[in-house]
């Protein structure tokens, strides 16, 4: 249900994200690591620190992690795989990606081989971090 948040989380603040829809609800109930949900029922079922989400909007989410002190765009990671990024030559992410790249940096993912680079989806992503800056969000703590 979250899939684009994992991406989200990868991209902007450079989060270690595990997403899979088969991990079942029992299993999130009852790990260790932070759960960020929009199911009520999960979250209140959950014995460690969770954050549930009661908006469909994506400003509002990405409110929510700056709220919480997270740094947008320090670091990145690969949105698909979560891999590291390290910087590459743009000609190197050119000649694979088999077409011209209008940047001035580009990226390669060390565990998939993506090739990254600032493009149109970079600027609406710092857009979206903009408009987040401008929300006021209202975190609650639980129990």
């Amino acid at each position: 249900m979250l899939g684009w948040l994992a991406r989200l989380l990868r991209i902007l603040f450079g989060v270690r994200v595990v997403y899979s829809p088969s991990i079942g609800d029992s299993e999130l109930a009852e790990t260790e690591c932070l759960v960020v949900t929009r199911d009520e029922e999960l979250f209140k079922r959950r014995r460690g620190p969770a954050i549930l989400l009661k908006t469909d909007s994506h400003v509002e989410w990405v409110a929510v992690f700056i709220a919480l002190g997270m740094r947008p765009f320090e670091r990145s990671r690969c949105p698909v795989c979560g891999g590291d990024l390290a910087e590459v030559d743009c000609r190197e992410a050119e000649a694979a990606v088999g077409h011209e790249i209008r940047s001035e940096r580009c990226w390669r993912c060390a565990v998939c081989g993506r090739y990254y680079w600032v493009g149109s989806h970079w600027r609406r992503l710092r857009r979206l971090v903009e408009e987040a800056g401008a929300v006021s969000v209202e975190c609650r703590r639980s129990g």
